[in-house]
């Protein structure tokens, strides 16, 4: 169970606050996978970012999530957008027999940011389980938000994200595998076949691969901050320490963007243009 289970995490910033993927992620994905869409499923899929998108491709879509506040928010937004082909449930990534009874009845399965969570060997089994013969596994995902063209302010985030004085020590296990772009997670070569990877390294790769970028104030940099799951841990270990938006004295973050400002001039609400190391990787059920 991660952080992002704790009744406590607000999935609301989550949705309001991490970058979206933009269409040509998609239009990859469907460019990779061949035959029927009739059913797709989104395994971690938070509060349903990644989910929405595949609506438009295929008949039916699933969208699961052990945190139950996660699914409570993605519901909400499905209702407002009146998607019909759309439904969500409560359920471990390990665990889609629990609602998939028919081996190969799936067309297409997708994870985005949710990877690193997952017990893989068991992961890979079900996924190749409920998957039907030339069926697509695709997991994909980004790190490390970078400013185009301030190395200090990315020097000083990159410190204040694994820096054993700042929130190092508060990032589960399984963020090691984000910051490896997913490359120690490898599809079983028995299960799955036609592997396709696609990455891009902030501050780099060539610019035209960049797949994740947006342009944001420093305000908005902060919050997206705040929906970190080591921030949460920190919090968790700091209950004294309160953000000055909440009426506090300021906590990790405050005196991290304070250091922002001094450094670079900055205000809150300077726009400046975001980037993330991203990866995609396909596969085909054998």
């Amino acid at each position: 169970m991660t952080s992002f289970s704790d009744s406590t995490y607000s999935s609301k910033e989550y949705a309001d606050f991490r970058p979206s993927y933009p269409p040509s992620v998609y239009t990859a994905l469907i460019e990779y996978h061949k035959g029927p869409r009739n059913l797709a499923i989104d395994l971690g899929c938070g509060p349903g970012t990644a989910t929405y998108p595949l609506s438009a491709y295929f008949a039916n879509v699933i969208g699961s999530d052990p945190s139950r506040v996660m699914i409570e928010q993605a519901r909400k937004a499905a209702a407002a957008k009146g998607d019909a082909n759309l439904r969500f449930i409560v359920s471990p990534a390990e665990e889609i027999s629990s609602y998939i009874e028919t081996p190969g009845s799936v067309d297409f399965i997708s994870t985005s940011q949710a990877v690193h969570w997952f017990q893989h060997d068991k992961w890979f089994k079900e996924c190749a389980r409920a998957l039907r013969q030339g069926g697509t596994l695709t997991y994909f995902g980004y790190k490390d938000h970078s400013i185009v063209g301030s190395k200090l302010a990315n020097d000083i985030f990159m410190e204040f994200s694994y820096g054993d004085k700042f929130l190092g020590p508060y990032w589960e296990p399984g963020r090691q595998f984000v910051r490896n772009l997913y490359r120690d997670i490898v599809p079983p070569s028995d299960l799955f076949t036609d592997v396709k990877r696609t990455e891009y390294i902030a501050g780099v790769s060539d610019a035209s691969g960049r797949l994740i970028t947006k342009d944001m104030t420093l305000e908005a940099n902060e919050n997206y901050v705040r929906t970190w799951s080591s921030f949460h841990n920190w919090c968790k270990d700091h209950p004294d320490e309160r953000a000055r938006h909440a009426g506090g004295t300021g906590d990790i973050v405050d005196r991290l963007f304070d250091r922002l400002k001094k450094v670079t001039g900055w205000t809150a609400k300077t726009i400046l243009q975001v980037e993330w190391s991203s990866v995609i990787l396909l596969a085909r059920r054998l």
